[in-house]
């Protein structure tokens, strides 16, 4: 009987995983790559995470550099707009995009994307009583493969198996040498 109840706790705490992990979504912001526009004398960078944006929520990043020293700037005020260039038309913003709280220098924004397909991203800059000119980015959003998330749970539905099966062994011989122990 305690292993019904053992086997009834683990599949609902991998149910609780799973359903955890579909609904809440927070992305880390670590963005390894910026795509990069030149407006004037500032480089404009923005990047994502996931990578290759999926439909659902979306971290952006941006940064603004002086083209010339390198300095990135802690003081802009950069608004987020996000338009998607299909048939059927979706703003999503004006958002005033954020300074980081692990590096000033950089500015987030948390959105959903509801719609695959090409977003075209503007970023409207402000550095103290300087606006620059809009940039503007193409970003595709794309349906997430559902074959990986079923192979993750089926590896981790293995590797539990596979554990289960050798407590339940360890459990078997340890009774065993109490038994024999006892009499």
């Amino acid at each position: 009987m305690l292993w019904l109840r053992a086997i009834i706790l683990v599949l609902s705490l991998l149910l609780g995983l799973y359903i955890q992990s579909v609904t809440l979504v927070e992305a880390n912001g670590s963005i390894r790559s910026y795509e990069k526009e030149i407006i004037d004398k500032y480089i404009i960078g923005l990047g994502t995470a996931p990578p290759s944006p999926t439909i659902g929520v979306t971290h952006f990043a941006a940064f603004v550099e002086d083209k010339e020293t390198g300095v990135k700037y802690m003081d802009a005020r950069i608004e987020f707009l996000a338009t998607f260039s299909g048939p059927i038309q979706q703003e999503i913003g004006p958002y005033q995009m954020t300074n980081s709280l692990m590096d000033p220098m950089y500015y987030e924004v948390d959105t959903a994307l509801e719609r695959e397909g090409i977003w075209l991203v503007t970023l409207s800059i402000a550095l103290g009583e300087e606006t620059l000119p809009s940039a503007v980015f193409e970003i595709e959003v794309k349906k997430q493969n559902p074959i990986v998330p079923i192979l993750t749970v089926g590896t981790l539905l293995f590797f539990l198996v596979i554990l289960s099966l050798s407590l339940r062994a360890w459990v078997k011989e340890y009774t065993q040498k109490r038994k024999i122990g006892n009499v």
